[in-house]
């Protein structure tokens, strides 16, 4: 995805709130952690939600029926659009 291309209306995971979803749009960081992510199944075009935790440290997502904790780190580096 270019970055310029609706650069407007992507934002960072980690600002939805606690049941907000949102679909994955770009995976900001190298192939790395784009594989890593995709082995779990966080892939761009898949929806998102976070299902807990919009304070301080881990959160738990979930992608399909599958609930997954990542760092906060984590949640900067995914770019989801409402």
């Amino acid at each position: 995805m270019n970055m310029k291309q609706n650069n407007n209306s992507l934002i960072p995971l980690f600002m939805l709130s606690e049941g907000e979803t949102a679909r994955i749009a770009y995976i900001h960081g190298g192939h790395g952690i784009r594989k890593r992510l995709a082995d779990i199944g966080i892939i761009p075009g898949k929806n998102i939600g976070i299902a807990h935790g919009t304070g301080h440290g881990p959160c738990i997502v979930k992608v399909d029926e599958t609930k997954i904790m990542l760092s906060r780190g984590m949640l900067h580096k995914i770019l989801v659009e409402l």
